[in-house]
């Protein structure tokens, strides 16, 4: 019904290709009206699997056109007329690239109706080093009405589509075709890409329908003993005459089809599944190690004792008034500047809910986290961290991290004038960090 020619873009200079209706089907306004739908099925799937529109319109001689990316390949029948039969692994790239096409029409209530090797064009992607597959010609695509199964363009007993891929609602001009009957075209489409010929013929096209609409297809392992058993099933079930027998979805038959022929399952989406070679390298799949997560939990009386053991470098004194400190500050919410030390530190009661829970660190290298919960005043640094004079060797020792109960309330607290031995880190921030 239409011819492409290629074209380059007026300003940008990139190559496109524009299609124009043959003439004598532009004073048809069905033919017309098949030309704007093909235009607008495919501006309205954004996929990368769906040849792309940039314009359409009519020309001043009356002439519809329309303007689509340039496609620099062969579609599928060249390469079957040039090759007959495809390797497994080349069948199942090309069928889940056109399964990620449907999935997107169908979503969009759009059904191709014209499924066929000639509408599966074959692009190389140098970067991935494989065909990137376009699915062109929505000439005839069905625009499904929501809440119902029909079109109102589509006339009562039509027959439209390439006979030899026609579903038997199709073959039989029922308005119930929906996108089910997509699959049975592409269930054709794989028979012919793995057996070479195709699952029907006929002398006419009567005769033919008739086979599509009353007959089995052959028993493909009948025909190709080498392929797996599994496929037999696939194709009993992609070529059921009754629609609610087959596969309900383009994304259920490709990964149906990868099973059958011994693939691994296929990931859903636009690109394909992303698999680690690498040996040294882990599966993206994988989950995470348990070791890489750290969970945090409430110190109990016996871990804060615990805690010495990381004053042993330091001298018995110190240790000893370290500890009267925390105990204290774990007794009255606060740091005393003059605690005197308990003869037996006792262990530390459960406080309560506002007050700040106390946990050691185990680096012995100074800092201090900022508090969230009210401040001590200034003069309530704790005399004990300071450094003694020399000879008197001093411990360096680590103040604990008060974590507030509630981070909401973070304030910063001016420093004292006698800064202690080591600064204060920022707080944290409450922004998000979105990664740049």
């Amino acid at each position: 019904m239409g011819s492409v020619w290629e074209g380059v873009h007026a300003s940008l200079g990139t190559r496109v290709a524009v299609k124009f209706i043959e003439a004598e089907h532009a004073s048809s306004a069905e033919a017309r009206q098949r030309f704007v739908n093909e235009a607008h099925a495919a501006a309205r799937l954004n996929s990368k699997h769906v040849v792309q529109v940039y314009d359409h319109g009519v020309g001043a001689d009356g002439c519809p056109y329309i303007v689509m990316e340039f496609l620099d390949g062969e579609p599928l029948d060249a390469r079957l007329d040039r090759e007959r039969v495809l390797p497994p692994e080349q069948v199942l790239s090309i069928i889940v690239q056109v399964s990620r096409a449907l999935t997107r029409a169908h979503e969009q209530g759009i059904v191709h109706r014209d499924l066929k090797p000639e509408n599966v064009f074959l692009v190389w992607d140098a970067d991935d080093q494989r065909d990137l597959v376009k699915v062109v010609d929505f000439g005839i695509a069905k625009f499904l009405d929501k809440g119902a199964q029909t079109s109102s363009s589509t006339r009562t007993g039509s027959v439209l589509g390439t006979p030899y891929y026609m579903s038997p609602e199709q073959a039989r001009g029922l308005r119930t075709v929906d996108q089910r009957s997509d699959l049975w075209s592409l269930g054709v489409i794989v028979y012919r890409c793995l057996l070479g010929e195709l699952p029907f013929v006929g002398e006419a096209v009567g005769d033919l329908l008739v086979k599509i609409c009353t007959l089995d297809p052959p028993v493909p392992t009948s025909l190709n003993p080498a392929l797996p058993p599994g496929f037999d099933a696939w194709v009993a079930r992609a070529l059921s005459r009754e629609p609610g027998d087959r596969f309900q979805t383009a994304a259920e038959m490709a990964n149906a089809l990868a099973g059958a022929l011994g693939q691994a399952p296929i990931a859903s989406g636009e690109g394909p599944a992303i698999r680690l070679t690498d040996p040294s390298l882990p599966d993206a799949s994988a989950p995470f190690p348990a070791q890489t997560v750290t969970e945090f939990t409430q110190n109990t009386p016996q871990e804060a004792r615990g805690g010495r053991g990381m004053l042993l470098w330091g001298v018995g004194g110190a240790a000893l008034l370290l500890v009267a400190g925390v105990a204290a500050l774990l007794m009255t919410g606060s740091v005393s500047a003059r605690g005197e030390p308990p003869s037996d530190p006792a262990p530390a009661t459960e406080p309560a809910a506002s007050t700040p829970e106390v946990t050691p660190v185990s680096e012995p290298e100074p800092s201090v986290s900022a508090a969230s919960s009210p401040a001590p005043p200034a003069s309530a640094e704790p005399e004990s961290l300071e450094p003694g004079p020399p000879p008197a060797a001093q411990p360096k020792v680590r103040a604990p991290v008060i974590q507030a109960a509630k981070p909401s309330a973070a304030r910063v607290v001016e420093p004292s004038p006698k800064p202690p031995p080591a600064p204060k880190p920022p707080p944290a921030s409450t922004g998000r960090d979105i990664g740049y």
